[in-house]
This record gives structure tokens, sequence and C-alpha cells, in this order.
């Protein structure tokens, strides 16, 4: 019947195309150990939050991922006291690491604002992240095992296939000497940029972007960096706090790499 019906048809696909989306945003993501292509296992906290709290039962089906590119659409097989055992049912998201996208940020004098920039980050496609101790940097503890759970959180909240990573906080100079990302950018509030972000940055290569802490990179830190073939680059025509520059960034770059996947 749709078949012959064209508008049928279409409301056909249309209805099931939702209700698959549906289904997959409003799971939860668990995060398991593939143990073969037809097996996962959830232990620990994640079999004791599948099964205590949200209250799966045997049959339920659930989204699963090790974190190694994709997430799979599961059905509880078994519950044991320590863990649950999931059958594969197919893979329902993919996503490719490469290129990268890298930020390499200050942290923020008050830690609560750079943990909200790792969140939004890691929502908007962000794949590592690099904490950067500058000249004027006021805050140098940075807890990686507390911005690990937070990534994690984020990573399983917005469907990501991959779990960005967080470095250990590193001084600018070393930083700089040291990195040899195909495309390196210095984002900061003193005049003379090439261009703007989005229109410099080829969404084919990996990239890391520079972003200053409250009170900008100092003139001799611009200055090493385009010195290390960092190119400077605006993020518009506003004064920016670096958990913003930081986080607009990443959407800029996130956002291109995804359109120019869609058109390849």
């Amino acid at each position: 019947m749709c078949k012959d019906n064209p508008t049928v048809l279409k409301s056909c696909q249309n209805y099931i195309i939702k209700n698959l989306l549906y289904f997959l945003m409003s799971k939860e993501l668990f995060l398991g150990s593939k143990l073969s292509d037809e097996a996962f296992l959830l232990e620990n906290a994640e079999h004791h939050h599948c099964i205590r709290v949200t209250r799966h039962k045997l049959g339920d089906e659930i989204l699963i991922s090790d974190f190694n590119g994709s997430i799979f659409q599961g059905r509880i097989d078994e519950i044991f006291k320590e863990q649950t055992s999931i059958q594969i049912i197919a893979e329902t998201k993919s996503e490719k690491l490469n290129p990268k996208i890298k930020i390499a940020i200050s942290p923020t004098q008050q830690m609560d604002r750079f943990e909200w920039f790792v969140e939004k980050a890691v929502e908007c496609g962000v794949h590592e992240i690099i904490p950067l101790k500058c000249d004027r940097t006021e805050n140098t503890r940075v807890k990686t095992e507390r911005i690990a759970k937070i990534m994690l959180a984020a990573a399983k909240q917005t469907h990501r296939a991959f779990i960005p990573i967080c470095q250990e906080i590193i001084p600018f100079k070393k930083f700089i000497d040291q990195c040899n990302v195909a495309q390196k950018f210095i984002c900061h509030c003193v005049d003379g940029h090439t261009g703007n972000l989005g229109e410099l940055y080829n969404p084919n290569e990996d990239v890391v972007v520079l972003i200053g802490p409250a009170g900008d990179f100092s003139l001799e830190e611009i200055k090493s960096a385009t010195t290390n073939g960092f190119i400077n680059a605006d993020l518009g025509n506003f004064r920016l706090r670096t958990e913003t520059a930081g986080i607009i960034s990443c959407s800029i770059l996130s956002q291109k790499k995804m359109l120019s996947e869609k058109n390849n």
C-alpha cells in the first residue's frame, strides 16, 4: 500500500526515522567491555546503575559502547550479582577519530568554569584538551581524574563513540616547542590576525587551537607561538572569557568538520 503511494511512503519513512531517533536519543548509554562481536559485559558501577538505579530487567534493550568508535543497541541477556551480560543487536552509531580537534587552554581561576568548559567541549566534539600554564595563568591545579569523570559523563550524555582525553598541565613554551599538529592556531585579542578561525581551518587535517587566560596571552607568548608556526586567528568581534573562547573554538571546528564529512 505504501509503495504505491509516494506521499504515504514518505510519511511512513519519516515516522520510522523519527521513532528510531527517539529510541536512540532517549536511551541512556552505558560503558561496557566488548567480549566479542555478539556480546558486551557491564561491571561494577555501570552494572549497578543499569540494574539497581535505572532498574533494567532481562530482555530490556539499552545502548552500550566501549568507546572505541561505535555505539551498539543491545539486549540484557543475563543478570549476575556483579555483572550484566548484553547481547548485541546492531551497531547504531560510529564516529571517526581522525582528524582530531585539540584545544590547548589556560585553566580558569575558578575551576568550576574550567570544568564547565570541559563538559561543553566534549558535547561539541573535542578529542583532546591540553591545559596550558601561561604567563598570566592564575590557577595551575587541574584534577585530571575529576576531569576524566566529567568527560565520560558528557560523552555518555551526548552519545559520543569516543571519550576525549585531558592531558596534564604543561608550560606554554614547552607545548608550542613540541607541538607537531598539522594545523596550529592561536586566538588572542591583539591586532594582526590572519583571519577568522572558521575560514582558516581545513577540516581534513588535525588541528590545535591555543586559548589564553584572563588577561590574554603575553606579547612574548604570541610572538613565540607565531615563530613556531602558529597562525593568528580571531573568533569574531567580541572579547570573550577564556571558557567561552574555548567552547566557541571547538564549536566552529566541529561544525565545519561535520559539514565536510556530510558533503563527502
